[in-house]
This record gives structure tokens, C-alpha cells and sequence, in this order.
């Protein structure tokens, strides 16, 4: 029985991470007005701020497309037994409705078809790359999918996810801030943590200050996990390497772990073109096996 485990390029597993793993990524579209792109097909993170800086007309992202979604279902159906395919929460993304329309599609065309799951990871960025790389590697031990899936389940429950922005005008520009609490929260200098409840994102609370944002961002899913004295901890920046590094040492001098691995990473465009640049996200792994 063969797996192949696919996610969305909204997961941000870094290139080398999703080689050695052997995953296959379906674009999130990337839309600046009437110019509209494939993240990591025909625009990189590099061309993706400089077009984010000087574009005239604020991003948008738009779901994985049912063509790219049921052309990798092909692709990888000739290859395995079984795909899995695990995506953006639903939460936040219509990712996951598409991905059914693009299976039933799958399954009407091609004869004799894989078997194709879909997985919500109620998660987003790298939360759902460390679920897509554990399912890679139960696959690699030689697990089906159906064996496979609950122990997703099991693993995305010690999994926390939260991040915050210094510049609220993103979030408002995005629809997801009202031009009232924005002109408050920025008139006070306050700053939210966003963490995800059931697979949406929710604004857990407001600090006052960036530099105290970055840091509550880790203490509140820290507290979630129950304060753990072993853990990964997998720092992702939207252009903001001093916070990032800043969020290192507090773990490192102020947290000071039993054991733990640290990582810093580049966001990817998806969560950036609703947060903005300056976003510092973080996604608190208890697993204990360590990735990097």
C-alpha cells in the first residue's frame, strides 16, 4: 500500500523540508487587481514583496484552484494507492471545499482511482506543514491512510498555532479589523495575539507595544499547551528577523526548556497578504521528535 501526502502551499514548509519529505504542494492564488499568480509556480516570495510594495492595489488570496487541486489528485493517483491530502483550516479557507469538488471530480473521471482523503489541519502555516510532514512519515513506515488519519488527529491536538503584527491597517485593509476597533487599538498602541479555536482565528487578547506582542504570542499558546518542559518551537517572520530573534532569546534565557529545538522561517505569501509584513507567528509543537 502506497501513500502520497500532499498539502497547500499555505503550509510553509521550507524547500528542503518538503524534498526530503517527499510532499507535493497545490498553490494558493495570489491576486494583485487583475494580476493573478500560483504562489511558488510563477511568483516567489522575493518578487511577492516587491510587488506587495509598490502595487497600487492591496493582495488577495483566493483558494487553491480546482484544476490545480485535481490535476496533483492525478498526477499522484498513477503513483500511490492513496493520497492524502491535507489542507488550510476551513475555518479560514474555502480550501477544504474545494478539494472535495476536486476529489469527486477525480473519482468520476479516472478509472480504477486512488483513494484520495481530505484533511482539515484546523491550522494554518507551518501548523499544517509539521501535520503534513508526521503523515509523511507514517507513510514512510508503511501506514495506510486509514491508519494514518486518526493519528493526525491525535498529533494536530498538541499542536498551537498563534502570531501577531505590528501594523494593524493590514488586517483592517483585509476585512478581517473594522475601521473602529482599528482606529482604537492603534490610537492605544495595542496589539493583538491571534490564536486559532476550532480551526478559526480569534483574537485571544491585546497587549500594548509590539515587543509585548511577540512575547504573549508564545506565552498564550505556551499556557495552552500546558507549559511543557520539552518542545519544538518553530518561529515563522514576515520580513521581522529582529523579532523573531528576539522571541529565541525569551525562550532560550527566559523560558528555558528541559530540551527543545528552535527554528526561524520565512511566512509565506499566503498569511502575509492578511497580516502584512512584521508578522511573527508561532507554532508550538509537544510532539517532542524533533524536525530540524
Amino acid at each position: 500500500m502506497t501513500v502520497k501526502i500532499m498539502t497547500d502551499s499555505a503550509a510553509d514548509i521550507p524547500p528542503d523540508m518538503v524534498k526530503k519529505y517527499g510532499l507535493s504542494l497545490v498553490p494558493t492564488v495570489i491576486r494583485f487587481g487583475d494580476e493573478i499568480y500560483y504562489e511558488g509556480i510563477d511568483i516567489d516570495l522575493e518578487k511577492y514583496y516587491e510587488k506587495f510594495a509598490s502595487a497600487e492595489i492591496y493582495p488577495q488570496t483566493a483558494n487553491p484552484t480546482l484544476y490545480h487541486q485535481y490535476e496533483l489528485f492525478e498526477k499522484l493517483g498513477r503513483e500511490a494507492d492513496e493520497v492524502i491530502n491535507i489542507v488550510i483550516s476551513s475555518g479560514i479557507s474555502g480550501s477544504y471545499n474545494t478539494a472535495i469538488n476536486a476529489r469527486r471530480r477525480y473519482e468520476q473521471k479516472v478509472s480504477d482511482s486512488a483513494k484520495i482523503y481530505i484533511y482539515d489541519s484546523k491550522l494554518a502555516t507551518f501548523g499544517i506543514g509539521v501535520i503534513a510532514i508526521m503523515a509523511a512519515e507514517l507513510a514512510d513506515e508503511g501506514l495506510s491512510a486509514e491508519e494514518i488519519m486518526p493519528k493526525l488527529d491525535e498529533y494536530r491536538d498538541k499542536l498551537e498555532v498563534g502570531f501577531t503584527v505590528p501594523d494593524l491597517k493590514y488586517l483592517h485593509k483585509g476585512g478581517r479589523l473594522s475601521k473602529s476597533k482599528y482606529w482604537v487599538a492603534k490610537l492605544a498602541d495595542m496589539k493583538p495575539v491571534i490564536a486559532f479555536d476550532d480551526g478559526k482565528m480569534e483574537v485571544a487578547k491585546t497587549v500594548r507595544g509590539h515587543e509585548n506582542a511577540v512575547i504573549e504570542s508564545f506565552e498564550y499558546v505556551y499556557e495552552r499547551t500546558g507549559k511543557p518542559d520539552s518542545f519544538n518551537a518553530y518561529i515563522m517572520h514576515a520580513k521581522n528577523i529582529d523579532s523573531a530573534n528576539l522571541l529565541k532569546d525569551y525562550i532560550v534565557d527566559e523560558v528555558k526548556p528541559k530540551s527543545h529545538n528552535l527554528s526561524i522561517d520565512d511566512l509565506g505569501m499566503t498569511i502575509v497578504t492578511h497580516t502584512g509584513p512584521g508578522c511573527i507567528g508561532i507554532c508550538l509543537d509537544t510532539h517532542y521528535k524533533f524536525l530540524k
